[in-house]
């Protein structure tokens, strides 16, 4: 658990190992971490300096006798509080510089374009990406078990706790046969923003499928485990008429 924690706090692996060794020693010499964690004696030197940097380690000990000691672990907090600072900087860097980077992307002449996804986190990242509906509207058409077992409960929750903070709608069609009524969290329609319908009974689908802006995105059940989108104008306002037509019929 340990390990996992100082690779989220940006230390590589033989930082890890050299930092881990040292705690359980209190002051100690380069030479000695060397042998217990297999690092060459130049490279120890180069990684303690790089935790002395991060606040992880410090020194004791005259030039040729100079021993390191591993700071208490609670440095590691005040570490992952400066890795988040410096993200949420990239971010509003990010926001600002958005708009010239999408000048490059832009062309006169929009070009249709289908992409493939594979991967749960690449189909959380296909699903985000709905957050940026310009007109505020989401048509969906959802198999909410399926659904969750694709891309997992918890991201799912984020997702609509997201999207309600952009104060992004949805119409949405289910199938009652594939609620989850344990749930309670997904059936707050008012409170998320959502109007509702239920397919009729003799319809039934196992993906998901979400129409914004210009694009139509896909994703399979788990069975299958694969994501598309497709930025097409003609395309989204055919899946609109059927979404249309399907809304209708449903309760």
């Amino acid at each position: 658990m340990i390990e996992k924690v100082l690779k989220m706090a940006g230390l590589s692996d033989k930082e890890i190992k050299i930092y881990l060794a040292g705690l359980k020693q209190g002051p100690v010499l380069a030479n000695f971490l060397a042998q217990q964690t297999g690092v060459s004696r130049q490279n120890t030197y180069d990684i303690l300096n790089k935790l002395i940097k991060k606040g992880l380690a410090s020194t004791t000990g005259k030039k040729y006798n100079t021993r390191f000691i591993m700071e208490e672990p609670a440095n590691i907090q005040r570490l992952l509080d400066k890795q988040k600072r410096k993200i949420e900087k990239i971010k509003k860097d990010l926001e600002l510089a958005m708009p010239e980077i999408e000048s490059f992307y832009k062309t006169e002449m929009f070009v249709p374009k289908i992409k493939f996804y594979e991967g749960k986190e690449s189909m959380q990242n296909l699903f985000l990406d709905s957050l940026k509906c310009k007109n505020k509207e989401i048509m969906a058409i959802v198999p909410t078990i399926e659904a969750y077992k694709v891309l997992g409960m918890e991201f799912t929750k984020h997702y609509v706790r997201e999207r309600v903070k952009e104060n992004i709608k949805t119409k949405t069609i289910r199938l009652r046969s594939y609620e989850d009524y344990k749930e309670k969290f997904f059936h707050q329609h008012e409170k998320q923003l959502r109007k509702i319908r239920y397919a009729p009974a003799n319809i039934s689908f196992a993906s998901t499928l979400f129409i914004y802006n210009n694009k139509v995105i896909f994703i399979s059940s788990k069975k299958e485990n694969f994501g598309l989108m497709i930025e097409s104008e003609e395309y989204k306002d055919m899946m609109v008429n059927l979404f249309n037509v399907l809304w209708k019929i449903s309760k």
